[in-house]
C-alpha cells in the first residue's frame, strides 16, 4: 500500500496501491464504499472535496476518481516523466510532484497545465499548500531542500536545505508560526520558519534511522511519523514528547494520515497492511 488520505469527513478514508487499487473505506465498519483498478501501480492520492480523490500513478499519469462510485472523472495521461509522488490539493489548483524533480500545477476546474518549476535535482516526497497564504507552495525532496514557490510571481520565495539527509515528509502547522514540519532520511522531525533559514526545531527517536512519512493532527499539536523500524511515533509538538509508540506494521511505512476529528490515526505500508489507531490522550 502506497497511501492514504481522508477528506473533510473523519468517518470515510481511501488507500492506494502497487497493485493498481484505489480503495474508499467507512471506518466505522471498515467496509469497502468503492473501488477502482488503474492501469498501473498507484502511487499517491489526495481528496479534492468529499465526491473526487486525485491519484497520482507510476506511468506518470493523474486520474480523478469518485469517492462514491469508483468512476473515472478525469484525467492527464502523462502529467510527469516518470511516476508522481505526491499531490496537493488548493482551491482553484492542483500541485502534483514527480520522480522527475518538478512540481506541475493544474487547473482544478478545466484540468488545463498552469505552470511548472523545477527547483529539485530529485523525486519531490511533499507538497503543502501554505495554511494563510494561498498564493504560497512548499516542497521537499530527496535532494535535500525545502522550497517555497509564490504563484503570484511565479518564483521561488524561499529555499532552504539539510545538508545531512533527504527529505521523506512535509507539513505544517496551524498553531505558533505557521512552521513547516519535516522528515528526513537521518532520523530528525525538523521545523522550519519562513524568516530562519536553520531549523527552529528539531525532534529525534534517539535512534539513527530513516522516517519515512509524516502527518499533523487537525489541531496542529500531534506530529505521527513512520520510522524505519515499523513503528509509527506520536509526538506532541508543542512539548516535543513522544506520547506514542506504535507496533503494528511488519514492512516500511508508506503514508500517514490523521482522521479530521483527531480521535484515529490510519497508517500503510509495504507489508500490505491498513492500521487503524485509536487515539486518546489521557489528562
Amino acid at each position: 500500500l502506497r497511501a492514504v488520505a481522508f477528506g473533510s469527513r473523519s468517518d470515510v478514508f481511501a488507500t492506494v496501491a502497487d497493485d493498481g487499487t484505489l480503495r474508499v473505506l467507512d471506518l466505522s465498519d471498515y467496509a469497502v464504499i468503492a473501488r477502482a483498478r488503474g492501469p498501473c501501480a498507484a502511487t499517491a492520492l489526495a481528496f479534492a472535496g468529499d465526491d473526487k480523490i486525485v491519484t497520482g500513478w507510476e506511468d506518470g499519469g493523474l486520474r480523478i476518481y469518485s469517492a462514491s462510485s469508483g468512476d473515472v472523472l478525469n484525467q492527464i495521461a502523462k502529467c510527469h516523466r516518470g511516476r508522481v509522488t505526491c499531490i496537493a490539493v488548493g482551491m482553484d489548483f492542483i500541485f502534483t510532484g514527480g520522480e522527475d524533480g518538478a512540481m506541475r500545477v493544474w487547473s482544478r476546474r478545466t484540468m488545463e497545465f498552469v505552470g511548472q518549476y523545477s527547483e529539485h535535482t530529485k523525486p519531490l516526497t511533499g507538497l503543502q499548500v501554505d495554511n494563510v497564504h494561498e498564493n504560497l507552495v512548499h516542497s521537499c525532496s530527496l535532494d535535500r531542500s525545502v522550497v517555497t514557490y509564490d504563484l503570484k510571481t511565479t518564483r521561488r520565495c524561499n529555499y532552504r536545505m539539510h545538508k545531512d539527509g533527504g527529505f521523506t515528509g512535509l507539513r505544517q502547522r496551524i498553531d505558533s508560526e505557521q512552521e513547516l514540519l519535516t522528515t528526513t532520511t537521518d532520523g530528525f522531525v525538523l521545523g522550519w520558519d519562513c524568516d530562519v533559514q536553520l531549523p527552529v526545531l528539531a525532534l529525534e527517536t534517539g535512534k539513527r534511522m530513516k522516517l519515512t512519512c509524516i502527518d499533523l493532527s487537525s489541531s496542529g499539536r500531534f506530529a505521527a511519523v513512520g520510522c524505519e523500524d515499523c513503528a509509527v511515533r506520536i509526538w506532541d509538538v508543542v512539548s516535543g514528547d513522544v506520547v506514542a509508540v506504535c507496533r503494528g506494521h511488519s514492512g516500511v511505512i508508506n503514508q500517514a494520515a490523521w482522521s479530521p476529528d483527531e480521535k484515529q490515526l490510519v497508517t500503510v505500508g509495504d507489508d500490505k497492511a491498513i492500521c487503524v489507531w485509536n487515539f486518546y490522550l489521557g489528562s
